[in-house]
């Protein structure tokens, strides 16, 4: 997966270098470059602050929240534009940038591509260039490509400073692990971060403006028309985990909303009616799921069942409760469990590395359990050893596996029979489903979901009947700060109470949840809302234009505009977001993403038409003159200093 994004990232951008190399002769490009008027120079105080907030989207120092937030184009775009000075427009283009990347995942160590590389440094190219936030997105999407060098450098050398944990442990040095959790990975994702990005925030905007001055007309063009054509990758993506059963109606619902509305309902209506629709179908037509041990067989450790150990840590974990004292010893105070919740929160991925993934912040988490509950070297030794091991979950809801654990430690150092590997057996056993759980919540559908509606608020819309673009348009950054607010408290909430149940009731508190079905019903609710939502994104983002146009009888007949939108408007961009849906079940994204943004450049072409007539300026004003543009009425070709 590097070798793909990072040569399909390298090729992006080697395409626009080789195209400010080579003189505009060669290539005939036209007098329709755009001038300098509204350029913003980027100072080196102004990269310094973008390079530190990308820094910032990448680092643990937001309580977990950053991969959330700052991560985000949508809210690095406001960002980038409070530094730059015009915050509306930089939420507009950040989201603009962020609704190919609605179907983001990572997970389990995997990066298809760096939305925060492309949301910091492609909303400040867009921003300072002063170009359409349509043109910006496929160009945010090459640079986002080769922010995963950054991402897959840190993960294989973090796992060097997961053995000087190691070396800490063996010397029962409990700050000692904590730190080398912390500093070492930190220094070095700094370094490798904010020096690039300082770099591409000073000197990008000129050289990407300048590539693209030297490009024909014909060619920018093309990436205008790929900003319409590319959301339907990032809706598609996202489709790919709530578009199934019951709640595939929905998707086109919302497409229809939205589409005979002209957009004049907001994405918030739409979501407010998602929400009520939501409660219907959960009330009238899902099922209520019964009660079954399934859950409990799929969840229980593959030793505890041979194992009396396992079964006393199952038994032991599931009883034990929050500032219990039954019985002599030591116990944990809740001042432990938070402040092993807090470390959890900030560094679960301060150290995330290919050998452990978050091994070393999985101890880090238990450094104060460990101070609590043991006090000689050896005891510390052991405890410290038995949590540097591989560890891997979603840090939020798959918080359950750390209370159980701690819950599980408490009884150990109370005397129960609970060995290493009962321990390891409830992490091993637990982290997996939790992790497939945790990911279709947050990752899948909470974060996409307000995403949408932040996007929504942000404003502005690739539609239109002239060239799709967003220019002129004004953004609204209050878009970005509201998804910022709720998706903090919802995924605060759901990490703290996950922790706390998890060490009150332990693996108990997943099969009653399963039992219940609470989760499928909010998956279920979840999917109906989501599809809504993103219907209208589709309607409102997603452009497809065909400009071919026939004569019959003396009349100018264009399929688009005589025969499809008059049946059904915005039919083309609902089937080319469906195709992409059923093409990801088939296809590698990134192939897709190649094949989309080659084709929007060769459909804008004109291989035909008047606009042949004047090879320094392809305007797309006159008739059939390139397969994918909006469609104008024949007439004679423009004068060439006309601008697209």
């Amino acid at each position: 997966m590097f070798r793909k994004s990072a040569g399909l990232g390298v090729g992006l951008v080697l395409v626009f270098a080789l195209a400010a190399l080579i003189p505009g002769p060669v290539l005939g490009a036209g007098n329709g470059a755009s001038a300098d008027t509204g350029r913003i120079a980027v100072s080196a105080w102004q990269a310094a602050l973008i390079a530190l907030g990308y820094y910032l989207a990448n680092s643990p120092w937001l309580f977990g929240l950053a991969f959330f937030t700052l991560y985000r184009p949508l809210v690095a775009g406001f960002f980038v534009g409070l530094i730059l000075g015009d915050p509306a427009q930089g939420t507009l283009i950040g989201a603009a940038i962020n609704v190919p990347y609605l179907g983001f995942i990572s997970a389990g160590g995997t990066l298809p591509a760096d939305a925060s590389f492309a949301g910091w440094v492609g909303t400040t190219v867009a921003l300072a260039g002063h170009l359409d936030p349509t043109k910006a997105i496929p160009i945010a999407f090459g640079l986002g490509l080769l922010g995963t060098i950054i991402f897959y450098a840190r993960m294989s050398l973090d796992s060097i400073f997961a053995h000087w944990a190691d070396a800490r442990a063996e010397k029962a040095d409990i700050g000692g692990v904590a730190l080398m959790n912390w500093l070492p990975g930190q220094a070095f994702l700094f370094a490798a971060s904010v020096v690039p990005v300082f770099l591409f925030a000073l000197n990008g905007p000129s050289y990407v403006q300048d590539a693209l001055d030297r490009l024909p007309l014909w060619t920018v063009n093309g990436l205008i028309i790929a900003g319409g054509i590319l959301p339907a990758l990032g809706i598609a993506l996202n489709m790919r985990f709530i578009f199934r059963g019951s709640a595939i109606p929905y998707f086109f619902i919302g497409f229809i909303v939205w589409t005979a509305t002209r957009g004049s309902l907001s994405l918030v209506v739409i979501a407010a009616l998602g929400l009520a629709l939501a409660y219907l179908h959960l009330t009238f037509v899902r099922p209520v799921v019964t009660a079954t041990s399934e859950p409990d067989r799929e969840l229980q450790p593959a030793s505890a069942a041979t194992s009396g150990a396992g079964s006393a840590a199952g038994s032991t974990a599931a009883g034990s409760t929050v500032g219990s004292a039954a019985g002599s010893g030591v116990r944990v105070t809740r001042g432990d469990l938070l402040r092993s919740w807090a470390l959890w929160t900030f560094f679960a991925h301060a150290n995330y590395n290919y050998e452990r993934l978050q091994g070393t912040g999985f101890a880090h988490a238990m450094t104060p359990i460990i101070k609590r509950l043991y006090t000689t070297p050896d005891e510390i030794r052991a405890a410290l050893k038995r949590h540097l091991v591989f560890f891997n979950t979603e840090p939020n809801f798959g918080n359950i596996v750390h209370g159980t654990v701690i819950a599980m430690e408490e009884q150990r150092a109370n005397g129960a029979p609970i060995d290493d590997d009962a321990i390891n057996s409830v992490k091993s056993g637990l982290m997996g489903p939790l992790a497939g759980i945790g990911d279709t919540l947050s990752q899948s559908t909470i974060t996409p979901i307000l995403l949408a509606l932040g996007i929504g608020i942000a404003g502005g819309t690739a539609g239109g009947s002239a060239v799709p673009t967003l220019a002129g348009a004004t953004g609204n950054p209050l878009g970005a700060i509201i998804y910022m607010v709720l998706v903090s408290v919802v995924i605060v909430a759901i990490g703290y109470t996950a922790w706390m149940q998890g060490y009150a009731r332990g693996r108990t508190f997943v099969t009653d949840i399963l039992r219940s079905g609470t989760i499928d019903r909010v998956l279920v609710g979840a999917g109906v809302l989501g599809n809504m939502v993103l219907g209208a994104l589709a309607a409102k983002f997603v452009v497809v234009n065909l400009a071919p146009t026939i004569t019959i009888s003396g009349a100018q007949l264009n399929i688009q505009a005589a025969v499809l939108d008059p049946l059904f408007p915005g039919a083309l961009a609902l089937g080319l977001v469906v195709l992409t849906w059923w093409l990801l079940r088939r296809v590698n994204p990134l192939v897709l993403l190649a094949i989309f943004l080659v084709g929007s450049i060769l459909a804008a072409y004109p291989f035909f038409g008047p606009g042949q007539s004047n090879a320094g300026d392809y305007s797309y004003q006159a008739c059939t003159s390139s397969l994918l543009h909006p469609y104008a009425p024949c007439g004679a070709p423009p004068a060439p200093s006309a601008k697209p």
